[in-house]
């Protein structure tokens, strides 16, 4: 019995300190290769009015072979209005020594970035954010996943 409740204690524990998360999705790569072509898309929906924070996470690899990276993103609500659209650099690389920046150890890593700061939403409705990349080849390689946070 009293394993059942400790294990409940830590359960209720975990769930409250994640109040804040509203939507967190990922978008895994085939290959490690995001191409130009391919918009990734995430679907989400209100259950409130809020305002919201949206984080952006690219993760990658010591194979991508450039510095930084360009995305560009669009947000727009049900009626396909564009609410905030905007072009972003992320550097992966320190550029004076090569070393990548984020977290993660030995081959993989990330970076995040806050897009959108606190973006006014209403209950119940659908928007859609779309990222792409902005680099100038077609075969991006050594993108290994893109992940969008939303919190309060």
């Amino acid at each position: 019995m009293k394993k059942i409740l400790l294990i409940n204690f830590f359960l209720l524990v975990i769930i409250s300190c994640n109040q804040s998360n509203v939507y967190t999705n990922y978008f895994n790569f085939r290959d490690n290769t995001w191409h130009s072509d391919s918009s990734i898309v995430f679907d989400f929906n209100t259950r409130n009015n809020q305002n919201i924070n949206f984080i952006l996470t690219i993760s990658y690899s010591n194979d991508y072979p450039f510095q930084n990276i360009y995305t560009s993103f669009s947000l727009l609500d049900n009626s396909k209005n564009v609410l905030k659209s905007d072009m972003i650099e992320l550097e992966l690389f320190e550029k004076k020594y090569g070393y990548p920046l984020g977290d993660g150890i030995l081959k993989n890593f990330s970076v995040d970035t806050l897009i959108i700061n606190s973006l006014n939403v209403k209950k119940n409705t659908e928007y859609k954010l779309l990222v792409k990349h902005s680099m100038r080849e077609i075969e991006l390689r050594g993108i290994n996943r893109l992940a969008l946070e939303i919190e309060k």
